[in-house]
């Protein structure tokens, strides 16, 4: 006989273990399902049916004793309360003829309705008579009519003895199914332990095996090695595991490396204003330019302008870190679009001017809605978009700037394009990562720094979203939209 590896001991040991607790599981839900039942029509059928016996009994007798003194004192307001009772009976007559269970119950009460109804012809014709100035004999009515009022009673109490009998039954029937339960529930659990056990016994050499494989390899990556590991041999879930912690090596491996994007992008925007401050200062020191105001006046520019540089540059990366934090707060007016976007075309005009390149702005539609913006941010986007725009459009090109309705007037979308060298299809989504660089193969490095990713956030927060088109060595477009402030 061929012996059982653990992997085929565990799947039988799991077999057996899934077809006793099923087995036994169903057994117990047959039986929670009959005693919900039993238990359910003890409260809600059952006791209801009490209920509305009492309730019938209480009523018939407010009928007597009702119709006897509109009998004696020919009071209309007895009559009247006859006929409220009389309404109120017919109904509590239907609803208790729903909870009936038995033919008997049927039985008895279909003669105690015939009496009641028997009844009530008699009083409404003596009433009538009572009415139109007839002599009514009231004693040989009320003793005609007792016997009709003893047969309804009567079934009526029946009726109520035998649903208490039927509650009694179904008690004693609840709490025998309820010890059934207890037992199965018991055998269940007892059974499942034990087999568990065995298993567990048989399963802990090869799982410790893998495991033990896993915890060389976290050391390793504990000393910065994040290269995969091959999928282990073993169970299922040490194989998936495995699998997980390939994942988890590739993305320690992108996190070094925006580690390193990051320091490689602070180390630049901040070596050149400390280097240009560093050599402005360095000057002034020595006494460069001391006979000459104009120059003197030039190095302290340089070194104001480089330090507002160099604090702009540790403001975004500090406004980054806020809105990866959702901690960045939004100072939001209603506001026209289109003169936002004047305000930031009117800044970079000179820029354009510059490098000979047509700079427009279509004229948007006169109706176009305001929307609710921090105008700020939103000047800081289009300046990164159209700043961008410009850095990368050759001399003597173009930038086309469209402001539009959308959705029918439920959004406005803007659009910043160029005819600049465009990006590659597989890295369009890539430029709007922090401290990411594209290669367009064009002699162009793109996106080097946060400029699109705070953009990102900044349009994802207001409500909008952006994205990127581009056909590669013509142009790209950015395009985003903001909700309107209807």
């Amino acid at each position: 006989m061929i012996p059982l590896t653990i992997f085929k001991r565990l799947v039988i040991g799991n077999v057996i273990i899934l077809l006793l607790v099923f087995t036994l599981g169903s057994v117990v839900i047959f039986k929670l399902t009959g005693l919900q039942k039993l238990t359910r029509e003890i409260v809600v059928k059952n006791q209801e049916s009490l209920i509305i016996g009492d309730r019938l009994l209480d009523s018939f007798a407010s009928l007597i004793k009702f119709g006897e003194k509109y009998f004696v004192s020919r009071d209309i307001d007895y009559y009247n309360r006859v006929l409220e009772v009389k309404t109120t009976l017919e109904k509590d007559f239907q609803i208790f003829n729903d909870l009936m269970e038995t033919d008997e119950q049927k039985h008895l009460l279909s003669e105690s309705l015939a009496s009641f109804n028997g009844y009530l012809e008699r009083f409404e014709e003596k009433a009538d008579q009572m009415i139109t100035g007839e002599k009514v004999n009231v004693d040989l009515f009320f003793k005609e009519s007792a016997f009709h009022l003893n047969i309804t009673a009567g079934d009526l109490k029946k009726i109520l003895s035998i649903t208490r009998g039927i509650i009694t039954g179904k008690t004693n029937l609840s709490s025998q199914m309820t010890h059934q339960i207890l037992i199965v529930t018991v055998v269940t659990t007892v059974l499942t332990v034990f087999f568990g056990m065995i298993i567990t016994t048989f399963n802990t050499q090869s799982i410790t095996k893998s495991i033990t494989h896993l915890q060389k390899k976290i050391k390793k990556i504990a000393q910065g090695d994040f290269e995969e590991i091959h999928t282990i041999k073993g169970p299922k879930e040490i194989q998936e595991l495995s699998l997980h912690f390939n994942a988890m090596c590739c993305r320690l491996k992108e996190l070094d490396g925006l580690k390193a994007d990051f320091v490689s992008h602070v180390s630049h925007e901040m070596k050149t204003p400390v280097t240009s401050i560093k050599e402005a200062s360095a000057m002034l020191s020595k006494g460069f330019y001391s006979d000459d105001p104009q120059k003197l006046k030039e190095l302290f520019l340089l070194i104001h302008e480089e330090c507002n540089r160099l604090l702009n540059s540790v403001m975004r990366i500090l406004d980054y870190s806020k809105m990866e934090a959702n901690r960045m707060e939004y100072n939001c007016v209603k506001l026209s679009l289109p003169d936002v976007v004047r305000k930031s075309i009117l800044k970079l005009a000179p820029l354009s001017q510059k490098k000979q390149i047509d700079l427009e702005f279509f004229p948007p539609l006169p109706d176009l809605p305001d929307v609710y913006i921090d105008e700020n941010r939103i000047i800081e986007v289009l300046d990164n978009l159209i700043g961008n725009a410009l850095k990368f459009t050759p001399v003597n090109g173009k930038v086309d700037i469209r402001c539009l309705s959308q959705d029918s007037g439920r959004n406005l979308m803007l659009t910043v394009e160029d005819n600049g060298p465009g990006i590659k299809p597989e890295h369009l989504d890539k430029i709007f990562y922090k401290f990411k660089q594209i290669d367009n193969g064009l002699g162009t490095r793109m996106g080097t720094g946060l400029g699109l990713s705070i953009s990102k956030y900044i349009i994802k927060a207001h409500g909008g979203d952006i994205w990127a088109q581009s056909r590669y060595s013509k142009g790209t477009k950015i395009l985003f939209t903001l909700p309107a402030a209807l």
